[in-house]
């Protein structure tokens, strides 16, 4: 949802899109966790800056909703949690979230294990009456763009809007995840926390200009990241024009392929199109969902060894989870400032290596 009186919004989309998040087919089995500080408002969020006016007029293309005072207790309801992400690097503990909270396996550290979560599953419905039993009186789903995790917000805007103001993406049409520097903003707004905000995004630019230091050789190279869902789903190419791997790709140096344009409205590799995803550094992603036969079959074919980035040597096969239990493509598919970092920590020694 649009925010009144927000500015320097780009509305450039950014981040996965949603069908192929849809295929990732995970979900917590994890029982909910109990924050410890529910009802102490005080504790929840940092103190006001004092730049936000309100009543504050939360705008979006299925209502509007009026946010009266600042809020204290926050409900972050998208399916995937990058709103639950974004509020925690701005020092904000909701008061609920999705159970894919936990899908990363990088935000335990920051206080993701003691947020209390509702579990969501693929394709399912979203739990509303958890969502009001929260008691929040204001809900993010800054995230929530159309159909992520198979369901849509337009379908449960207005039951959310009866139970507290809702503040949404920039563009919650789009199928694309908008930049998690255009939706820390919205939050900022939101929360009284512009200041906090603007410090994430410029943290996030100062260690990303760091790696680019570090690292020269990545510069004006192509890149693609990609990922194997098994012979049922099929091959996937994520970093599509203006998404989220494309931003992170282009954050650690690497120039925008102009292949990606093949993969604009649709990314679905097929075998026609597999030479589109070659690349000077090709990154390729086994989810969960293909199993190691699977994968083997893939990079076993001559079409795929044919690839540049493959007969160069200069690829990267990435496993479902990291040596910590972490998810890689979770955190460059799905993350925000908190997994785009951890992911580069991971990931940056590993294309240099191939380089």
């Amino acid at each position: 949802m649009n925010i009144t009186r927000r500015r320097g919004i780009t509305g450039l989309i950014g981040a996965a899109l949603a069908a192929a998040f849809a295929l990732t087919g995970c979900s917590s089995t994890a029982p909910p966790q109990k924050t410890s500080t529910a009802g102490d408002g005080a504790s929840l969020l940092p103190a006001a800056e004092g730049h936000t006016s309100y009543p504050l007029a939360l705008e979006s293309p299925f209502g509007r909703t009026v946010l009266k005072k600042r809020p204290e207790r926050i409900a972050a309801v998208v399916p995937n949690a990058i709103d639950t992400e974004l509020l925690l690097s701005l020092g904000v503990k909701p008061v609920l979230s999705s159970s894919l909270v936990s899908e990363g396996g990088y935000l335990g550290e920051h206080g993701a294990g003691d947020i209390e979560t509702y579990e969501f599953v693929m394709g399912e419905e979203v739990p509303v009456e958890a969502i009001a039993a929260s008691h929040p009186d204001l809900i993010v789903a800054v995230g929530w763009t159309n159909g992520l995790g198979g369901v849509k917000l337009a379908d449960y805007y207005d039951r959310l809007a009866t139970i507290a103001p809702v503040v949404t993406s920039p563009d919650p049409s789009s199928q694309l995840l908008l930049p998690w520097q255009d939706s820390i903003r919205v939050l900022g707004e939101a929360l009284d926390l512009a200041d906090a905000a603007k410090g994430v995004v410029d943290d996030n630019e100062r260690y990303f200009a760091t790696v680019r230091k570090k690292h020269p050789e990545f510069e004006g190279l192509t890149a693609t990241w990609a990922i194997y869902y098994g012979a049922a789903n099929g091959l996937q190419y994520l970093s599509r024009p203006d998404s989220a791997p494309e931003t992170f790709l282009g954050e650690l140096g690497f120039a925008k392929n102009p292949n990606a344009r093949q993969f604009a409205q649709d990314a679905s590799v097929s075998d026609e199109l597999l030479s589109k995803t070659d690349a000077d550094v090709l990154l390729l992603g086994q989810s969960a969902a293909a199993s190691e036969a699977e994968m083997r079959e893939l990079t076993g074919r001559g079409l795929f060894k044919s690839l540049g980035a493959v007969s160069s040597g200069h690829f990267v096969q990435l496993s479902p989870k990291t040596d910590d239990g972490g998810d890689l493509l979770w955190a460059i598919t799905s993350g925000g400032p908190i997994g785009n970092k951890w992911a580069a920590e991971h990931l940056v020694p590993l294309i240099a290596d191939a380089l």
